[in-house]
């Protein structure tokens, strides 16, 4: 195996790691890992930000982003082995679906947390959206 399917393996199943570790935190230390993020963004911009909505909409974009990456790295090991088609696409994006089912069925089990559809669709959205970007950026035909 070359040194790109090396990376490409080695960037994927971490990020699939990170998402599942993410997932295994309670929902206080979510809770707490928003905040956070919230703290340092108002220590950056000097505007307060600390509402339900503003935690709400962090905690969502934080769901679109994991997931977007999650595209890229899915469509990045993907391109090691064959060239990208439509119908591949299609299998890409139904792997991170997938997967998003699977991080909230997990979710279920954890303390104060749960499955939620919602997010299933922010992360299919995310998918697709980082899928596009890697064609974009990689200017591969299709």
């Amino acid at each position: 195996m070359n040194k790109k399917k090396i990376l490409a393996w080695s960037f994927f199943l971490l990020w699939l790691l990170l998402i599942f570790c993410f997932s295994s935190q309670s929902g206080e230390e979510s809770s707490h890992l928003s905040g956070g993020l919230i703290e340092f963004l108002e220590s950056l911009t000097h505007i307060p930000l600390s509402s339900e909505i503003v935690s709400f909409m962090i905690r969502k974009l934080a769901h679109f982003t994991e997931y977007a990456i999650l595209g890229i790295l899915t469509m990045n090991l993907w391109n090691q082995y064959r060239s990208i088609h439509k119908k591949q696409l299609f299998f890409i994006l139904l792997f991170c679906v997938f997967y998003a089912f699977t991080d909230e069925f997990h979710q279920i089990f954890i303390v104060n947390r749960s499955g939620n559809f919602w997010d299933v669709s922010i992360d299919s959205l995310g998918s697709f959206f980082g899928m596009i970007s890697y064609l974009l950026f990689s200017k591969k035909q299709i």
